[in-house]
């Protein structure tokens, strides 16, 4: 009985632990389902952090964002815009991010080098319709080609369009991954006809992936609808569109040419800038168009840090999964705490034929380790109907929540990890107690 501690016989112990779990059948099923709830809440946490903050979506570090400066007060334009009723007051956050049309034009013209790319983007809400699907609002941004190759957007069929079928002004859209699904459920999305504003286009490609949270050409998580389709920049002219939310910045006339001559704010403009050369010349190049000082290049990190995602609403969020998980694991160290002092006498005898300390402390957790990996594992079955209702009653943006195989395999390995911390004190206690307690003997 020397070594029946040991590690080595974990297999045996595991046998004997799952018959003390057999014998209190109807109690351990009830920790099971406990766990596999609280483990259910916790991957919900887990699932939402990693869509609020947009891991596994790796942008490049070159991507850089010109901030066109202000030129006058925002108290006195928001004062302006009260005077004319204007209802969009200029953010901090758009009025930075974005520039004004006559901006983007100068910008535009900025010769970015060999290796180097730029794409530019605004939103517009268009009806759309297909041949046999009901017509519909819905969000489109008109952007370049390279929108797609620069922010790493996969594609579940199809391709994006060309520069040249853009410059030939073929009338091509890409769909987002919930439109193509609108619009055809059964698949077979490319090359189909869509109707936008009454327009036929054709269709080149159906993304797989729902816009991201922190989207950086698009902040998701202020609220709204992610982009439902794409169209080349020239469309925006050919289907006369206007754009979504302007962030206005002086009084202006009430036609769209008056707004699109304006000052208001509502093109996003990124360029990818892989060498410090590029960058000095890309920055030579806006002191030479808009004079030194007025405007700020910011890199990737740079725009994240000052623009990014508000902690206080996930930080909480995660916090309260975390203590429903941390809860689970106390409860089910008081359980296997008050069952091993209930078998007392059993122990006491299983000390007294030689059994050394480790052997009662590696049958403990092997108790806890039966219960928690079944747990574990079906915390994201669990998950699946709160996230459901999640869905449904929690809506900031259109873009369901889904459990990723980064949130299941962090939710699974955490949950474990937690539990069977919970579990070493009881194991610890029940092995420290002398074997004469047990035998009632002391």
């Amino acid at each position: 009985m020397k070594g029946l501690g040991g590690v080595r016989l974990l297999p045996y112990h595991l046998r004997l632990a799952s018959k003390t779990l057999r014998r209190d059948l109807a109690m351990s099923l009830v920790m099971l389902v406990a766990l596999a709830a609280g483990g259910g809440v916790w991957t919900l946490s887990v699932a939402e952090y990693l869509r609020f903050r947009g891991v596994g979506v790796q942008l490049p570090p070159t991507l850089h964002q010109v901030e066109v400066l202000r030129p006058r007060d925002a108290s006195a334009v928001f004062a302006e815009g009260a005077e004319r009723n204007m209802y969009y007051a200029p953010t901090a956050l758009f009025t930075r991010t974005q520039v004004s049309y006559p901006d983007y034009q100068k910008l535009a013209q900025i010769e970015v080098g060999a290796g180097a790319r730029q794409s530019a983007g605004l939103r517009a809400d268009v009806v759309v319709r297909g041949a046999a699907v009901p017509a519909r609002a819905r969000p489109a941004r008109f952007t370049s080609a390279v929108f797609f190759s620069m922010f790493q957007r996969p594609f579940a069929a199809g391709r994006p369009w060309t520069d040249d079928e853009a410059r030939a002004g073929q009338p091509v859209v890409v769909l987002g991954r919930a439109t193509g699904r609108w619009l055809f459920p059964r698949g077979g999305a490319v090359g189909q006809t869509v109707f936008v504003d009454g327009r036929a286009h054709r269709v080149t490609g159906v993304l797989a992936e729902y816009e991201p949270l922190n989207a950086p050409w698009h902040l998701l998580v202020i609220g709204g609808d992610e982009d439902a389709l794409f169209l080349p920049a020239a469309e925006f002219e050919r289907l006369a569109a206007r754009p979504e939310q302007p962030v206005f910045q002086a009084p202006f006339g009430p036609s769209r040419d008056q707004l699109l001559g304006s000052e208001t704010r509502f093109v996003t403009l990124w360029i990818d800038l892989p060498t410090a050369e590029q960058r000095a010349a890309y920055q030579r190049a806006l002191d030479a168009r808009f004079g030194a000082g007025q405007t700020v290049l910011r890199d990737l990190a740079a725009w994240r840090q000052e623009f990014g995602m508000p902690h206080s609403q996930i930080a909480f969020f995660s916090f309260l999964g975390l203590v429903v998980i941390l809860a689970g694991a106390f409860n089910l160290a008081r359980w296997l705490l008050t069952k091993g002092l209930s078998r007392g006498a059993e122990l006491g005898v299983y000390r007294a034929l030689g059994a050394p300390q480790s052997s009662i402390f590696w049958r403990v957790m092997a108790e806890a380790w039966l219960l928690v990996w079944p747990a574990a594992l079906l915390a994201p079955v669990a998950a699946t109907p709160t996230i459901y209702f999640f869905n449904q009653y929690v809506r900031v943006v259109d873009t369901p929540l889904e459990l990723s195989a980064l949130s299941v395999l962090i939710s699974v390995i955490s949950t474990v990890l937690v539990c069977l911390v919970g579990a070493l004190y009881p194991s610890w206690r029940l092995s420290r107690t002398a074997p004469t307690i047990y035998l009632g003997m002391a």
